[in-house]
């Protein structure tokens, strides 16, 4: 399943994004500051 999350660098957008990381699943993620997406 593709799943699209905005705001994925902090608070819920980013828990969303560790808990579908574990699944099968193709994530989209979408945030204002790149730098925090890889930490």
């Amino acid at each position: 399943m593709k799943i699209l999350i905005t705001g994925a660098s902090s608070g819920l957008g980013k828990e969303l994004a560790r808990q579908y990381a574990t699944q099968d699943n193709e994530l989209i993620l979408l945030a204002r500051r790149e730098d925090k997406l890889y930490k």
